[in-house]
């Protein structure tokens, strides 16, 4: 079966879209969008309709792009108020043969948050930590494995409901039917990832144009999260200040102009322009991108504290994502104030290679990842949504889609 998701994550500045097709084992991406949003400060909805609005905008580009309408993806929700709880359960395998199946799993996992998610919460994910095979051995997978009994111990998520409702209300006004909900965070570790990370403590530190979240997985398990009201966007404000110039002209020079590296940094190198009184201005590169590199290493010695508040155990890895990773020299700010531990990996996907779509394309991973686990097969589109999407494209030379709209005129064998 040929499957295509789609995932939307809702920020304060920007609404990223990513639809992707899993064919063979591999991930390719249909289409993406980063559209402005508006109605959202701090990651929570204020402006509902405007919020809507928004969104539909951000449909109706990527619709176009794709030929057919996005009515189904996985959407992030806010992580404010997060609670994060150790739950365990059991079920007894009433099979004949008494092979432990995915239908199995997922009865212990609904064991295990039964009748423990407070009235004012809502489910967002179970993590399952470690499964237990007849009180004895430990596994990762029991798919398969000959039981009588099976239990769990796992990591239920839950968030206020408010702060669901809103979110899911309007992915809702917008026509878009919410499959699962998840936090950002966890999109981000899927989509960063390396096998060793399950083995060990790690960092994700996403920072956003007005928040910072900070969150901490062990052994591939979401254990604790939080934000810090402090964002990129601070960065441009502080530039702004220094130069008495908008803020539009602001993130100009932060995404084209300055490096947090100063050692890249040059004396001579100058970008002119008018300040708020229209008088003309001369910006050096190294001063700007050292007003630049301070606010940057403010964010991340917050962050920094932020961890260690979060946690006592050691941190093997620090993954830091977010749009701001992608200006030159931030990793050489970053070693300034993590050391090694910071992870310099590229997000080096065809067709997103930019830090802003970590969230959405992680998140796709993980819902994959949760439906093999409980020997599930699903796609956000049917077969008639798929014929239109290639039929609207195929005799476009320029299109990217090729391996995707290949295999429906390909014969099974």
């Amino acid at each position: 079966m040929r499957k295509i998701y789609s995932a939307i994550d809702v920020g304060s500045s920007f609404i990223k879209i990513v639809v992707l097709e899993e064919l063979d084992k591999k991930l390719n991406i249909l289409a993406n969008i980063s559209y402005p949003s508006k109605g959202i400060e701090d990651g929570m909805i204020v402006d509902l309709k405007s919020a809507v609005i928004s969104l539909r905008e951000a449909l109706n580009e990527i619709n176009k792009s794709l030929g057919v309408k996005v009515d189904k993806a996985i959407t992030s929700v806010p992580t404010e108020n997060a609670r994060y709880t150790v739950v365990d359960g059991y079920t007894t395998i009433t099979s004949e043969d008494k092979i432990v199946t995915s239908e199995d799993i997922l009865n212990c996992l609904q064991a295990s948050i039964y009748n423990k998610i407070d009235e004012k919460e809502e489910l967002v994910t179970v993590m399952p930590i470690k499964y237990i095979v007849d009180d004895q051995a430990e596994v990762k997978n029991p798919r398969g494995i000959h039981a009588n009994k099976l239990g769990v111990l796992s990591m239920m998520i839950t968030a206020p409901k408010q702060n669901i409702y809103k979110q899911v209300s309007m992915l809702s006004n917008a026509g878009v039917e919410v499959v699962d909900i998840l936090f950002n965070s966890i999109g981000d570790y899927y989509a960063l990832k390396e096998d060793n990370f399950d083995k060990e403590s790690v960092g994700i530190i996403n920072i956003g144009n007005d928040k910072t979240e900070v969150s901490i997985f062990s052994n591939g398990i979401l254990k604790a999260s939080n934000l810090i009201h402090i964002g990129s966007n601070e960065i441009e404000d502080d530039i702004a200040y220094a130069y008495n110039i908008n803020l539009d002209k602001a993130s100009s020079l932060k995404e084209m102009f300055i490096t947090f590296d100063r050692n890249d940094a040059s004396q001579s190198e100058v970008y002119e322009t008018k300040d708020n009184a229209n008088i003309k201005v001369k910006i050096n590169q190294y001063e700007a991108s050292e007003i630049a590199s301070n606010k940057l290493r403010e964010i991340l010695e917050k962050a920094k504290k932020e961890i260690n508040y979060l946690t006592k155990k050691e941190i093997s890895y620090i993954i830091i994502t977010g749009g701001i990773v992608n200006v030159p020299g931030f990793y050489e700010t970053a070693r300034e104030v993590f050391g090694e531990r910071v992870v310099a990996k590229n997000f080096d996907v065809i067709g997103i290679r930019n830090y802003v779509y970590t969230s959405s394309y992680g998140m796709i991973k993980y819902f994959i990842e949760k439906l093999k686990l409980r020997g599930r097969e699903y796609t956000m589109f049917n077969e008639d949504k798929e014929y239109k999407l290639v039929e609207e494209r195929k005799n476009n030379k320029g299109f990217s889609f090729s391996k995707f709209f290949g295999y429906f005129f390909e014969k099974e064998e």
